[in-house]
């Protein structure tokens, strides 16, 4: 399907802020409801939308927050996608996913994220803001849709194997560190790349993520030899065989995981 209703952001303002407003016992209340997976207002063009969603989510999240995103994200973009119609401009379209985050998913948002910011917090609100509507980059169903396209490796199996080892941070870190927008077959790679990396960690996603910003103010990565797949394997090369900058020494003398990680990968590259 291709999701036409949208909500602005003052809409969704309003809409949060009602619900911030409920004393506690009719908040309760609805906490129950959504337990239940009863959503009040729903069009019912999107009952099978959020039926398979919903799914999704309750059989993941059994796993862990990050099974239960990557495979909310794969299932939305399995339903949205540039195949289907879906195109870019309405993936950037905040209104149609503040929509989907209020009207057709408010209980497995506010089930992902509980907690509402410590300022809405001491006012006595009770959802995510940031999370539903107000923040561009942090809409959860956004994040998740982005996720994926950005990751995509030509089919779901492919693309799930390729991602199944990362983390919650690999989600926020990618999504909101692009610099100038999103280079699509650059990060493509990079997830491609990273994925091969044995010990994973959210510092050293970060430091990819960065090195690459700064390579970019400089470099075109279509333009390199094997243009963005011969970019990745140097940008990883220069984080993960740099002895000088990230192998440390114990007192012990034993190289940190990450020295060692990065001379494995060295020599992974030097074996391509």
């Amino acid at each position: 399907m291709i999701p036409n209703k949208k909500m602005s952001k003052n809409q969704a303002k309003q809409f949060v802020e009602e619900i911030d407003k409920l004393p506690e016992l009719a908040f309760e209340d609805l906490k129950a409801q959504w337990s239940k997976r009863i959503v009040s207002e729903l069009d019912e063009e999107y009952t099978s939308l959020r039926a398979t969603i919903v799914s999704l989510y309750d059989k993941a999240c059994k796993l862990g927050q990050y099974e239960a995103d990557l495979s909310v994200g794969l299932g939305l973009y399995r339903e949205f996608n540039p195949d289907s119609g879906f195109s870019i401009v309405m993936a950037n379209d905040d209104d149609i996913w503040r929509y989907l985050s209020c009207r057709v998913f408010p209980d497995i948002t506010y089930d992902r994220y509980p907690k509402p910011e410590k300022d809405i917090q001491e006012q006595g609100g009770h959802l995510n803001h940031k999370r539903f509507y107000s923040h561009t980059r942090r809409i959860w169903v956004k994040t998740l849709w982005w996720y994926i396209f950005l990751s995509w490796q030509g089919d779901e199996a492919t693309t799930r194997e390729t991602l199944k080892d990362f983390g919650t941070d690999t989600i926020s870190d990618f999504i909101e560190r692009t610099g100038q927008g999103y280079r699509v077959e650059l990060y493509r790679k990079i997830m491609q790349q990273y994925s091969q990396v044995d010990h994973k960690s959210s510092e050293l996603f970060n430091r990819i993520q960065k090195q690459n910003l700064v390579n970019c103010k400089t470099t075109e990565p279509s333009l390199v030899k094997d243009a963005e797949a011969g970019y990745v394997r140097t940008l990883l090369n220069q984080i993960l065989a740099a002895p000088v900058d990230y192998e440390i020494e114990s007192d012990s003398g034993q190289e940190t995981r990450e020295g060692e990680e990065g001379r494995r990968f060295f020599n992974w590259f030097s074996s391509k």
